[in-house]
Formats: structure tokens, sequence, C-alpha cells
């Protein structure tokens, strides 16, 4: 039994370096909407603002907004949720993701960023590479929303569990470290589905509906 365990926690590693690097669909802009919006944003000291243009930058899915002529990037550890259009944020650590699906009292969020090492790898010499800022003022157009419509950037999509009252990061290792002996059985047998990914919302959405127990009602 203990070389099997050990077996399925190398296969475990190799499962989350494949997911690290997964990529499984592409965006032609920057920025998560087509333009800036108005958004409410709820503060850490549960003050709420309205925001009259405000977008989610996809560099680290940060919230950005327009001030006059300049466009500034959030402070984003005085963030707790923004809402934008259809969508619900919350910060996790630094960054914004999304809701994607609620399952009882847990639920899925979704964070997307744009991979800049393997766009400047692919395209290390083509003219729609540029030199982003990341100070409080950034250039604006830089930060056109529709920028450039023939850019082709990938994107890394991240999930997240609020598993219990607690968020994690949805990939096999953190699950197995967190999950009791019953949710790992369950966790295996989802994983062994055809057509699993940890980077395909269907996947990761029925997973926690397993852990959840509703899968089967």
């Amino acid at each position: 039994m203990e070389i099997l365990k050990k077996l399925y926690m190398v296969v475990l590693v190799l499962f989350t370096a494949i997911a690290a690097v997964a990529q499984d669909e592409n965006t032609s802009m920057i920025m998560a909407f087509k333009d800036y919006c108005p958004a409410q944003v709820k503060l850490v000291d549960g003050r709420t603002i309205k925001v009259p243009k405000a977008n989610v930058f996809l560099k680290h899915s940060t919230l950005v907004y327009k001030s006059g002529t300049s466009v500034k990037e959030a402070n984003m550890k005085a963030i707790e949720t923004v809402d934008i259009e259809d969508r619900h944020y919350i910060r996790i650590d630094t960054v914004l993701a999304f809701l994607v699906d609620t399952i009882e009292a847990n639920a899925v969020y979704q964070q997307q960023v744009i991979d800049r090492e393997a766009y400047e790898a692919n395209y290390r010499n083509n003219r729609l590479i540029t030199g982003i800022q990341f100070g409080e003022q950034i250039n604006l157009i830089t930060l056109d929303p529709q920028q450039d419509s023939t850019a082709v950037y990938p994107v890394i999509n991240t999930f997240y569990y609020r598993y219990n009252g607690k968020i994690m990061k949805v990939h096999d290792r953190e699950l197995w470290r967190r999950l009791s002996k019953e949710k790992r059985r369950i966790m295996q047998t989802i994983m062994g589905e055809e057509g699993f990914s940890w980077t395909r919302r269907e996947s990761v959405v029925r997973l926690l509906q397993a852990l959840t127990g509703t899968l089967f009602k």
C-alpha cells in the first residue's frame, strides 16, 4: 500500500505540472470587458463605492479605472469585491477572480490572466508586442480594450473553490492535502472521467458538485 501511495503522489505532481502550463483559450483583448463600465466596489473597510469607468486588466487580473484622461490601477489590497456588468469578482490575494457557479454554500471562481511569457516567446518579432507600464498611471493607448483585434493572447485559467467556508486553489495536490479520505476517493473518481481537466470549467464545477454531494441528487 505504501508503494501505491507513493506512486499516486508522483502522478499527482505530474498532473499539477501539466495543469500549471495548460491553456485552453485565447483572447484578442487585454481587458476583460470591451469597454470601461460602471462598477460597484466593496472595500475591506466596509465602504462601497461606485466607479463610473472601470475594467479588469488581464495582465494580473487587477482593477483599473479611468480618472480624467488617465488610466490608473486600483490598490488591490483595499478591495474586497467588484461587480461589473454581470460578473461578481472577489479578491484572492492581490488578483480578482469572478464567480462561475455556486453549489449550496460552496462556489467556483475563475481567474484569467494573459500568459505574457508564452505570447512573447511565440511572437517576439511581432509588431503587436507593447511595453506595458505598470505604475499608477498607465499608458492609455496600451490599455485600450479594443487596441488591436488581430492580436491573439494565450490565456491561463486558474480556478478557486470556496469550500466549507475557505478559499482554496483548485488543483490536485492542494485538494488532496485539504480533503478527507472519503472526499479524496470522490476526487479520484471524477479525475478518472473522460475529458476531465483542471483548466476546464465544466470539470471543475462537476468536481465541486461531487464534493458537495449534489452531483447525483
